[in-house]
């Protein structure tokens, strides 16, 4: 009897040692599953990451991208040859040059009103009074109309201006906040204390990316326009000297 229990024990160690370990992997990778689980970071949208998690700031620099974005498309819909000189305009104006006819040039320039239009209708206008006259409204003239676009895009440079500043701004107020609470809750919430940071941070980077295309877009077109007036400049001077013989 005796080696008979002592049999069955041998065997209930046996059977039971081969179920676990054919259950341990089982098992293991149950484990893993749930840890992996757990300890998975929870995805984060874009919008819950510039406007929730970026502050109040970020919505002025949102307004400051939207204005970056008209200004761009207006400068590129107004710098540009066609829009300052148009070439159909341009051949009127030297065919009725040639022709040293003041009254039909300046009826082009009233049906065409453009920059170079503009100008030039302006020195016609001042010539009665004599040579320098002339000269003189011309400069006053395309100065005007050469600011008025630089005006324009100096908007750009106001926004690249601005735009960092907010993000510093939200960075301070990211700051603040994360002393604050280190000051109430210790060091023990390191949640609350990484949500301050990332506002920080979140903004200093909003405005850095909206600054340097905004910067970036001002100098290209500050340049195109001062190319593009040289080439208006030079060819009122064509066209103006016709009169002047």
């Amino acid at each position: 009897m005796t080696s008979i229990i002592k049999i069955f024990i041998k065997r209930a160690k046996y059977y039971s040692l081969s179920i676990g370990v054919l259950l341990t992997p089982a098992i293991l990778f149950a484990v893993t599953n749930d840890v992996a689980a757990t300890a998975a970071p929870k995805k984060t949208s874009l919008f819950e990451l510039v406007f929730v998690k970026g502050g109040i700031f970020m919505y002025a620099i949102l307004l400051l991208s939207v204005g970056m974005v008209y200004l761009i498309v207006d400068a590129v819909m107004l710098i540009k040859a066609d829009k300052l000189m148009p070439t159909d305009v341009t051949e009127k104006l030297d065919a009725e040059a040639d022709k040293v006819d003041v009254n039909a040039t300046l009826a082009i320039c009233e049906e065409n009103p453009c920059a170079i239009t503009r100008i030039i209708g302006a020195g016609l206008k001042a010539k009665k009074r004599g040579k320098t006259a002339m000269e003189e409204a011309i400069a006053e003239h395309g100065a005007r109309e050469a600011s008025a676009i630089r005006t324009k895009i100096s908007y750009l440079n106001t926004i690249a201006t601005i735009a960092p500043m907010l993000g510093l701004l939200g960075t301070v107020s990211g700051m603040i906040k994360a002393f604050g609470n280190i000051a109430t809750m210790g060091m023990g919430k390191a949640s609350v204390l990484a949500d301050n940071i990332s506002e920080a941070l979140i903004t200093t980077a909003g405005g850095l990316v909206i600054a340097i295309p905004a910067m970036a877009a001002f100098f290209f077109f500050r340049n195109r326009l001062n190319d593009l007036m040289v080439l208006v400049e030079d060819k009122i001077g064509e066209i103006i000297e016709k009169f002047e013989q």
